[in-house]
């Protein structure tokens, strides 16, 4: 029998496994869901959030009144790419 070696999941990247798995797209929760669901305190999970925003695409979170949602626009949350194609795009051409 061969067994995986796998190294424990930090707790960033369970949070990003929660949303891949346990999130609908675009159905919102919040905050005090996830941190219901994960165990985690909800500074970590709203610190982890404001870090998720700004490093991965398909995922959104904001205040709505008085609290705190996320959701996701796509089946899984990725990283933000640096080097994509439409870098190489002339904004001014109308072929486009």
């Amino acid at each position: 029998m061969t067994e995986k070696n796998t190294s424990p999941q930090t707790g960033f990247e369970k949070i990003i496994d929660f949303f891949n798995t346990n999130l609908e797209i675009n159905r919102p929760i919040a905050i005090a869901e996830v941190v219901e669901r994960t165990g985690f305190s909800w500074s970590f999970v709203k610190k982890t959030l404001s870090r998720i925003k700004e490093d991965y695409d398909g995922f959104h979170f904001e205040k709505s009144g008085s609290t705190w949602i996320i959701w996701k626009d796509r089946n899984h949350i990725i990283k933000k790419l640096e080097e994509t194609c439409s870098r190489f795009l002339d904004e001014n051409d109308d072929n486009c």
